[in-house]
């Protein structure tokens, strides 16, 4: 899960000689973030579908993930900012929502 916000600060930080390389280096490694986060969420999904993980939680991580998705799909649709903000936002929550599941085994 980590490895989500790590790779997403790590290819904008290698790329801050400017705007144009850091949208690049973001293009470039969303695909690997992509892949990461689908990982996590369907590790997330096995887990919620026991039923034991609050409505409440499965609600953010599914919008999470529902944002996150789209820039995936379809990465010129967003900005290089917007697919960072995606990413850390769908980290954060499917990271809270793992807590919780685990915290209920």
């Amino acid at each position: 899960m980590r490895f989500l916000l790590l790779a997403a600060a790590a290819f904008v930080l290698s790329a801050c000689t400017s705007t144009t390389s850091i949208d690049t280096a973001i293009q470039k490694n969303l695909p690997q973030v992509c892949s990461a986060a689908a990982t996590a969420h369907s590790a997330f999904v096995i887990v919620a579908s026991t039923g034991n993980v609050k409505p409440k939680t499965v609600a953010k991580e599914a919008a999470a993930w529902a944002a996150l998705e789209i820039v995936c799909k379809d990465p010129g649709s967003v900005t290089a900012a917007t697919a960072l903000v995606k990413a850390a936002e769908a980290y954060a929550a499917i990271t809270l929502a793992m807590r919780e599941a685990k915290a209920v085994e």
